[in-house]
């Protein structure tokens, strides 16, 4: 059985690599090159250089037949790719977001909630356009297909989420130094983790579990949301920091900052992001290895590390 990864030199996709070639799967990555910073971790696994979008690359590639195809990043002409010439396919995965359920019609939100994409970002309507069509070619042509949702991504390789809604890489140093941060409205939205190593096992779950998997969306999360001031909180804790907040309505720190912050990425921040898990639980035996304060401090740890190396 051969497995394909479209993506695997990134972050997510590289945890995903190892993850199923820990468990003695046959898996290719395809990749354009152009993401260096995680290939030594993936040295060994085949990789193939070519663009998803490139029809002819395609074509090429699935003169192997490759019995499960994973996308960390999908558009609509790769998915129309892998339709077209993956026809020995027996199951296809997807990463898209928790993000398009916002705001949250209810809460924790499930995948039966309307999945509208975020209306401030334009990322959050491509993920639901792409999720749209991979459900569409399932119910109309049997497309075997399965797709991930995750909410706020943790973990080493990437820093955490920050109090304006980035990931920006002083923001440690300015937890450790004690400076006093800028919040949106009372800092009581909800932010649910999920690590990238239980991200990534997700897919493998998807993998196994095709019976109940395919034809279905799962929002992977780890097991409970916490405000953001708690998450604030939680982080200045690992330092043995005391933690200084000025709250602020969204739009004041749109005027402060301008454009040195991303809008979408704070008026996102001051949304709830908190969701059942239940259903990944249920269909795909789905069981986080971290809670999200353990997963909170490890990337905390990893990016004070990160940032007092450089």
């Amino acid at each position: 059985m051969k497995d394909l990864l479209f993506g695997g030199s990134g972050w997510l996709g590289h945890n995903i690599a190892l993850d199923l070639t820990a468990k003695k799967i046959d898996l290719t990555i395809v990749t354009r090159g152009k993401k260096q910073t995680f290939l030594q971790e993936i040295e060994g696994i085949k990789v193939i250089n070519a663009d998803k979008e490139d029809e002819a690359a395609m074509a090429q590639i699935f003169t192997t037949a490759y019995s499960h195809v994973i996308d960390t990043v999908p558009t609509e002409q790769s998915i129309a790719l892998i339709h077209k010439y993956a026809t020995k396919i027996r199951h296809y995965i997807h990463c898209s977001s928790t993000g398009g359920y916002s705001p949250l019609p209810f809460i924790p939100c499930n995948e039966t909630a309307p999945y509208k994409g975020f209306a401030y970002g334009t990322g959050w309507d491509q993920k639901r356009i792409v999720d749209n069509m991979v459900m569409q070619l399932f119910r109309e042509q049997g497309f075997p297909a399965t797709v991930i949702r995750p909410c706020y991504i943790t973990g080493p390789g990437m820093m955490p989420m920050d109090n304006v809604g980035g990931r920006r890489p002083d923001f440690i140093a300015d937890i450790i130094a004690e400076k006093t941060l800028d919040l949106p409205n009372d800092g009581k939205a909800l932010l649910q983790p999920i690590h990238v190593k239980d991200l990534a096992n997700s897919f493998y779950l998807s993998i196994v579990h095709p019976d109940t998997s395919i034809g279905q969306i799962y929002n992977i999360c780890l097991s409970h949301a916490f405000s953001l001031n708690d998450y604030l909180a939680l982080t200045a804790s690992v330092f043995n920091k005391k933690l200084h907040i000025n709250y602020m309505s969204v739009d004041s720190m749109l005027q402060k900052y301008g454009r040195t912050i991303n809008e979408t990425g704070l008026r996102f921040l001051a949304e709830h992001m908190c969701f059942s898990i239940e259903k990944a639980v249920r269909d795909l035996e789905y069981k986080p290895a971290y809670t999200p304060e353990e997963a909170v401090i490890e990337t905390a740890l990893w990016a004070a590390q990160v940032t007092n190396s450089k």
